[in-house]
């Protein structure tokens, strides 16, 4: 299919926003009256234009001592870079972190 630079910005519009929203692409495409079909297949040219520019899908982990830290009884989000947000009510090691994204 072809679509025009237009419709193309907008989608990736609408995809900055969703990724801002924090929601899962389901929920913000229900509550935006968007197709989820048609969102997905926008996401997935975006996820591919993206890695043309970036070939390294992989960020930075800096992993702090646990001696460097401050004490406290927060608890510890890991967001994937598809959105998905794995969240841990406990400390968990920074072993385990490397083992859970390798």
């Amino acid at each position: 299919m072809q679509y025009d630079k237009q419709t193309r910005e907008d989608m990736y519009r609408t995809i900055a926003s969703w990724k801002q929203s924090g929601l899962s692409q389901k929920a913000y495409c229900e509550q935006n009256n968007i197709c989820y079909y048609v969102f997905h297949y926008w996401y997935k040219r975006y996820r591919n234009q993206q890695g043309a520019v970036n070939d390294n899908p992989f960020i930075p982990l800096d992993i702090k001592s646990a001696s460097r830290l401050p004490a406290c009884s927060a608890n510890i989000e890991m967001i994937l870079a598809d959105g998905k947000r794995i969240l841990f009510h406990q400390p968990v090691s920074s072993d385990f972190l490397k083992a859970l994204i390798s």
